[in-house]
Formats: C-alpha cells, sequence, structure tokens
C-alpha cells in the first residue's frame, strides 16, 4: 500500500484488482470480495463518489464490520464500550475530522478516538499503522452520538438561536417592538371608542382601511388563476442530470411520536431514486421520545441513514431540529419531509436538475403537497380541494412572476449554503416555512416551483384539522410581526413587489380568517336592513360599492383556484366539494380566533398533528405521480431498510 492513495489487491485465484482506493484496498484480507471492491472503486470513479460509501451501498460489508477491519489495520484497538467525548470546541468541524479526546478514562491508557470518514479517513490510512493503545477507532454513529451528548447543551442553544449569531437575528422570539405594542394599543382604543360613540362609522371606516389588504389577496389569487402554464419540460426524460454530476443530497425527516408511520416513511425513503452513495437521510428524534427511539433502536439502517439525536432544550419544535441537522449536513442540496410523507421517487433527481441548470439566486424550490385519501371523508376530501388551489395554480402562479411565496412545511429543497447564510429556521415560529420565504426574498434569493407530488396525509377529526390550522396561522402572525417591525427596512430589502405579495399573503390571510364571521354578519345586516343597496350618506356609499366589489372579485378567487387546481390534477370528483367551500372557510375563521388567543396565551406551543390515522393510503410502491409518466431510470443498487 504505498502514499498515492492507491493500493494492490491481488484476489486467491492470482487476478489482480489494481489502484483500489487505498480506503478499500486493505478489505480484501478481511474477507470483503476483490471482484465487489473493485466495482465499488469503478462506480467511485465514474460517479465522483466516496469509495467507502459505495461499498457500504453495494452491500459489501456494513460500517461496524468495516471500521472493526480499519481498526485492526492501523493496530489500534476497536472501541464499542460506553464512554463519553470531551465537550468544546466547532462541532461540525470535529465531526468531520473524526477525531475526538475522551471525557474520562475509559481505562488507564486510553485518551482519544477515532472515527475518520473522506479525506480525513484516507490520510489516516496512507499514514500507516500506529500500534498505539492510547487511541481506538469506533464507527461514525457512534462517534457522532457521543459528541452530540458532550456538546449537548450548546448545540441546544445554537439551534434555537439562543447563541451570538442568533441572538443578532430577527425572531419570532422577541415579539413585538415596542412601536407595533404602541400602534396595536392605539388602534384598540380608537376603535373601541368609536364602536361606542359611532358604531356604524366605525366599522366602515375600519372595511375601507382593511380592504387593500383583502383585495391584495383577491388579486394574487385571481391572477394567479389567470396565469398560463408553461410547457414543462422537467416531466420529460430531458431533465435527468447523469449520476456523476448529482450533488450529495441531504434529507432531514423531523420526527416527534411517529411510531404508526415509521415503516411507511422508511419504505418511502428506501424508493428515492438517487445514488445511495450521495445521499445523507437524517431521521431527526427528540431526546426525550423514549418510543421512537425504542421503535428505532432494533432497525438496522443503511449507512446513508443515521438516527440524529436532538439535545433536549426549548422550544421543542420542528426548525429547532432542523438546524442541527442542517449543522452536520454532508449535502449541497437540503430537503425535508414530514414523517407521513410519500415524496415522488423522482424527485430529489428533479430538484438537482433544476438547481443545476439555475442561477445562483435560486435557493428554494417548493415541491407540490397532494392528499391522496381525498375518500375517506368530507374534511379530506376539502383538504384535498384547498391543496389543488394552492400547490397547482396559486403557488406556480405566483412563482412564475418572481413573487414569494408561504413555503409549504414539507418538500421543500434549498441550496445547503444558502441555509447556513441566512442562519437556518427560526426555532420559536411555529410556522417556521414562512418566516424562512419572507428571509430569502429580503436577502435577494428567489424560489421556485418543482412539479414534482409529496404525497401527505390530511388530519381526518375536526379537532386535529383546527389545532393543525391554528398552529400554521399562529406562525403567520409570528411571522406578520418579525417582518413588519421596520416596514421600510423591509420595502428596502425585498422591494415593493415582494413586500406587497408577503402583506397580501400573510396579513391578508390572517385579517380575512379574523373579520370572516364579522364581516359576513355585518354584510347580512346590510342586506336586511337595505342600507347595502341603498346607503343612507357619502362614506356608506363608498363602503357600501367596495365592499360588494370585494364580495364579488373575492367570492372568484375564493371558488376560481381550487376548481383550476381540481382540473389541472385531473381529478373533477372535487368539484362537487366547491358549494362547501364557504363552510370549510368558516372553520378557517375558527382556527384563526383560536391562533389568535394561543399567540398570547401559549406563544411558542407546537400542536403536534397525530399521523398514522387515515386508513385509505395507497402504499408507496403504487403512488403516481401528476402529469405524465417519467421514463423508468436505469435500476439503482439496490437498498434495504
Amino acid at each position: 500500500m504505498g502514499g498515492d492513495g492507491r493500493g494492490d489487491v491481488v484476489d486467491p485465484q492470482g487476478r489482480g484488482f489494481a489502484d483500489l482506493p487505498v480506503e478499500i484496498a486493505f478489505l480484501p484480507r478481511h474477507g470483503v470480495a476483490p471482484a465487489g471492491l473493485a466495482l465499488a472503486a469503478r462506480r467511485a470513479r465514474r460517479y465522483g463518489t466516496d469509495a467507502v460509501r459505495e461499498v457500504f451501498a453495494l452491500g459489501l460489508i456494513d460500517q461496524e464490520s468495516y471500521y472493526r477491519a480499519l481498526a485492526a489495520e492501523l493496530g489500534l484497538p476497536f472501541h464499542t464500550d460506553a464512554f463519553d467525548l470531551l465537550s468544546g470546541g466547532r462541532h461540525e468541524a470535529i465531526l468531520r475530522g473524526g477525531i475526538a479526546p475522551l471525557a474520562g478514562p475509559v481505562n488507564p491508557r486510553l485518551r482519544f478516538l477515532l472515527a475518520p470518514e473522506g479525506a480525513a479517513l484516507r490520510h489516516m490510512i496512507s499514514a500507516g499503522a500506529r500500534h498505539r493503545d492510547d487511541v481506538a477507532v469506533t464507527t461514525p454513529r457512534r462517534f457522532a452520538d457521543r459528541l452530540r451528548e458532550a456538546n449537548g447543551e450548546g448545540l441546544a442553544r445554537s439551534a434555537a438561536g439562543l447563541d451570538e449569531p442568533g441572538l443578532a437575528r430577527d425572531s419570532a422570539r422577541t415579539g413585538a417592538s415596542r412601536g407595533q405594542v404602541a400602534a396595536t394599543g392605539i388602534g384598540l382604543a380608537t376603535a373601541t371608542l368609536g364602536g361606542i360613540f359611532a358604531p356604524l362609522e366605525s366599522f366602515f371606516a375600519l372595511a375601507l382601511l382593511l380592504g387593500p389588504l383583502f383585495l391584495g389577496l383577491i388579486l394574487l389569487r385571481l391572477a394567479a388563476s389567470i396565469e398560463r402554464t408553461s410547457p414543462d419540460l422537467w416531466r420529460t426524460q430531458r431533465w435527468r442530470l447523469d449520476d456523476s454530476r448529482l450533488p450529495v443530497y441531504t434529507v432531514a425527516v423531523p420526527m416527534y411520536r411517529e411510531e404508526a408511520v415509521l415503516r411507511q416513511m422508511l419504505r418511502a425513503l428506501s424508493e428515492l431514486d438517487y445514488p445511495p452513495a450521495k445521499l445523507d437521510i437524517r431521521l431527526l428524534v427528540e431526546a426525550e421520545d423514549a418510543g421512537m427511539r425504542a421503535a428505532l433502536a432494533p432497525m438496522s439502517l443503511p449507512a446513508h441513514v443515521t438516527v440524529t439525536i436532538v439535545p433536549p432544550g426549548q422550544p421543542r419544535t420542528k426548525p429547532r431540529a432542523l438546524n442541527l441537522a442542517l449543522l452536520e449536513a454532508r449535502g449541497s442540496l437540503f430537503t425535508i419531509f414530514d414523517a407521513e410523507d410519500i415524496p415522488d421517487p423522482q424527485q430529489l433527481r428533479l430538484a438537482a436538475a433544476r438547481f443545476h441548470r439555475a442561477s445562483d439566486d435560486l435557493a428554494c424550490l417548493q415541491a407540490r403537497l397532494v392528499i391522496d385519501h381525498a375518500e375517506e371523508g368530507l374534511l379530506p376530501a376539502l383538504f384535498a380541494l384547498e391543496y389543488a388551489g394552492l400547490f397547482e395554480v396559486l403557488n406556480p402562479g405566483l412563482l412564475r412572476a418572481r413573487l414569494p411565496i408561504m413555503l409549504g412545511g414539507t418538500s421543500n429543497h434549498f441550496r445547503t449554503d444558502v441555509l447556513r447564510a441566512l442562519g437556518g429556521w427560526d426555532a420559536w415560529n411555529v410556522t417556521e416555512d414562512a418566516d424562512l420565504a419572507v428571509r430569502l426574498a429580503r436577502a435577494g434569493y428567489r424560489i421556485g416551483d418543482l412539479p414534482s407530488d409529496t404525497r401527505e396525509e390530511a388530519p381526518v377529526t375536526v379537532k386535529a384539522w383546527l389545532s393543525q390550522r391554528s398552529r400554521w396561522i399562529k406562525g403567520y402572525m409570528q411571522t406578520a410581526v418579525t417582518h413588519s417591525r421596520a416596514p421600510l427596512k423591509l420595502l428596502r430589502e425585498a422591494g415593493f413587489a415582494a413586500t406587497f405579495a408577503f402583506a397580501s399573503l400573510a396579513l391578508g390571510t390572517i385579517v380575512t380568517a379574523l373579520g370572516y364571521p364579522v364581516f359576513a354578519v355585518a354584510t347580512l345586516i346590510a342586506y336586511w336592513e337595505g342600507s347595502l343597496f341603498d346607503p343612507a350618506s357619502a362614506l356608506t356609499t363608498v363602503t357600501s360599492a367596495f365592499a360588494l366589489s370585494i364580495w364579488l372579485f373575492g367570492t372568484l378567487s375564493l371558488f376560481l383556484p381550487p376548481a383550476i387546481g381540481a382540473l389541472r390534477r385531473r381529478d373533477p370528483s372535487l368539484l362537487w366539494l366547491l358549494p362547501l367551500l364557504p363552510l370549510y372557510y368558516g372553520l378557517v375563521s375558527v382556527a384563526a380566533w383560536m391562533a389568535f388567543y394561543e399567540y398570547f396565551a401559549r406563544r411558542f406551543a407546537w400542536n403536534k398533528t397525530e399521523h398514522g390515522l387515515a386508513r385509505r393510503r395507497t402504499p408507496p410502491a403504487e403512488a403516481v405521480s401528476s402529469g405524465e409518466a417519467t421514463p423508468p431510470p436505469p435500476a439503482p443498487v439496490p437498498v434495504r431498510y
């Protein structure tokens, strides 16, 4: 074995296997077939991957056995017993280097543990055997787990944005500014006094004041509905990149009490059409989630799938877990799937191809979320109709106009370096995706549409639906407060168009949902009294005309996107639900008032949605993405979960 990073191996029959990478050239001495290693080496050279990861992907050896063999090759002990690493240092740098001092004496002589990967691994092997008893080898999984435990307090603080860089960023953690509180107080006092001394005039004035928000939301919905779809070349074989040009992709899956969908999720991940050696899948599990840890403990997961235990800390939210995954991510691209998701197997390839061909200012792609059990009940069916309007019409239309959207909480694909530059997610915002969309726009980046489906599970009970939706709207409130602290700065950074879109989508959604019952009742009263069509003064004339215009176009914007979305999804059976949408949005209003209460009473509480309750979901293998079928890709190397 030489210092050039290559090793010559001869099998027992005398056939030569030259030029094996040094990190796998020693494995025939430990029972691994040289022919398999030669295949792994060819794949590594052809696709620009790590030879050891190709060995794992081919199933030639598992991680535990590989590092036992490495220890023997280096003349070092292999350590599996319990141990504690010394805290301190840059977590990600130590993780990449694969060496750390022990916190206490496991035995009288042992001082350091090694778990090298990549360049560090090649360097250590090339340096030759050491034959020392103060250094031991362990597996990268075990090393990462112990390193996380050693630095748990600091990692929890950093993931929650409570370290120095995090405290310098705007966050939902601090709530409203003094100016916002003062302006809100003055507004409420004025409205109260007006309601006492001039109730009718005050109501009309409030309607005129809030009218632009309603109008902005209506205009965006109608504009997106009439936007013509462009020819979608991404659904043909022409978009595919050769495996050698695909980047390493990190897939983060936050999980909390998700035992019911664990096997479904693992199966969906196993069917992703992406080279396993270029996958970095991280299952994020909270430290106190004993059920998930127990369910995962006996499972033999592939080398590219790791269980990441999130250190205890507050707030216990999905974005806090994602920030830890971002810190440790190996991939230059990063995506999120929820535990109940069933993504299209081609989705990562499609996103990688889109990023490859786009300019650097494209920082995020939003895939299309689909409810796949609409036939299970009225509520899932209405949810499916709403999602059809949002992900088939509204989001693609706005993104074609280069306007920001409120991201969905899953199937967002990012450039990892951009995420890190922005500081990741706001751990204190319970709709972290909406906040991140605004921060991307403020930093000069844009979001793109990804025409690939991720199938999701909708709540099947009204209670569960209200709990989920109230959390979403509470997060919109947090986002609106955070980014309106300095409105002129927002306008300067994001520009007029993006600021208008944000105000309409965030503030407009909140005000519309809160005001829906109030204005509906007021309109009915005005109709029965006759003042709606026969106003008594100039003010009421203007207000009535404005209200009627908003009612007319608002009704159109309510029905048009879902109707078009259902047709684009080739699911006309959803159209019969259109007359029920006013009642459905009445439920949205109930959720909005719940969110309003929670914003003051339980601002950072994460209303957990229970998954695995749907009974009619199609297994992952039977899923078919919307649009034209993609020709089948070359068969990937089998990976079993």
